[in-house]
């Protein structure tokens, strides 16, 4: 970014800071408000099937599909990644049954959502 020279003199005198960040991928998205901004996106979803604490954590690769404000759910589908795909396929695409599959999940089981890296 090229800042002119006036712009430097200006901000430099007057004692103002300029910070320039963006959010990097392993930035945590919040349920429901941010991850509709990257709803294209393979997102990495930790969350737990029941609210009991002995619940194991599990995690996946998905797309989300819709958010459902009404009820409180986001329905994931899984996103046709590496690591969804069977390794002694080779890479072949997800099949019609793991296309179809869906996960309905409330806000409230979400763990943690990030973005998906490769």
């Amino acid at each position: 970014m090229i800042v002119p020279l006036r712009c430097i003199w200006y901000l430099t005198k007057h004692n103002f800071a300029l910070k320039v960040s963006s959010p990097g991928a392993e930035r945590l998205l919040k349920v429901p408000d941010d991850i509709s901004r990257f709803k294209d996106l393979p997102m990495r979803v930790c969350y737990t099937e029941n609210i009991e604490s002995n619940c194991p954590e599990r995690d996946g690769v998905f797309l989300l599909d819709s958010i459902e404000n009404d009820s409180e759910m986001c329905v994931w589908k899984f996103a046709d990644v590496k690591e969804n795909r069977d390794p002694l396929k080779k890479g072949r695409p997800l099949s019609r049954k793991q296309k179809d599959w869906r996960l309905q999940l409330p806000f409230n089981l979400h763990r943690m959502v990030t973005l998906y890296l490769e």
